[in-house]
């Protein structure tokens, strides 16, 4: 667990390599991208309002994570930080979650066709973010338990990670996305076969129908005689 983390994140070496270098290099993939793709449609003061308001949006998203990741993994060791720490990180979260808010609020007042290519962009940079965060996270827990010899609450950081990157995969998760055939053979559930009926005609089932009757009267009549 780490001791200080609003010092460790907000400092020197934290927040040129942690913020500013992915949202450089976020911000030159869509201009270049965008130079290339622009459209007739697109207006190009509209284009670099949504590319302004998804940088934003990503920061938002880092501050939000700069602030749940140390308060799970706090909670999942079962160790708490000082009161102005929680309220530290209370601060940064609420600040990402306006910050996000606000620009998702903005950019969805924009037109599609300035927003659709910054868009993609986004949400695919998210999902290969949490692609990669869940993936690394998973083979980290796996090749600890095989090789062993590891220390006590090594699990908490990987499997915060792990959650952490299901929840971004989540988000933008297609529901179109193509399954290759094999999962699609294992996740496929096995249909039982229902239990034929033999088919009767309809004409048959009321002569079947009268048949009944007639026979039911006639065992009364048989029954009233007797008596």
């Amino acid at each position: 667990m780490v001791e200080q983390p609003l010092a460790t994140v907000f400092g020197s070496v934290g927040v040129v390599y942690g913020l500013l270098v992915p949202i450089v290099l976020i911000m030159l993939f869509s201009f270049f991208l965008i130079a290339s793709l622009v459209s007739s449609n697109a207006n190009p003061s509209r284009v670099a309002q949504a590319i302004f308001c998804f940088v934003m949006m990503g920061i938002g998203i880092l501050l939000m994570t700069v602030a749940a990741l140390p308060t799970v993994t706090s909670v999942l060791a079962g160790t708490s930080y000082a009161s102005a720490t929680y309220v530290g990180l209370l601060i940064v979260f609420a600040t990402g979650g306006c910050i996000f808010l606000w620009h998702d609020h903005w950019v969805h007042s924009l037109d599609s066709g300035s927003r659709l290519v910054p868009s993609l962009i986004f949400i695919y940079t998210v999902k290969v973010i949490g692609s990669l965060t869940g993936l690394l996270a998973g083979l980290s827990i796996v090749l600890t338990i095989i090789l062993g010899g590891a220390e006590e609450g090594w699990w908490i950081m990987p499997v915060t990670l792990l959650l952490y990157g299901f929840v971004l995969y989540m988000s933008t998760r297609d529901e179109k996305a193509p399954v290759p055939p094999l999962f699609c053979g294992i996740c496929k559930v096995p249909k039982f076969a229902k239990p034929r009926m033999p088919k009767v005609k309809p004409k048959l089932r009321v002569a079947a129908v009268a048949k009944k009757a007639s026979k039911t009267k006639k065992r009364k009549g048989k029954s009233k005689k007797r008596k």
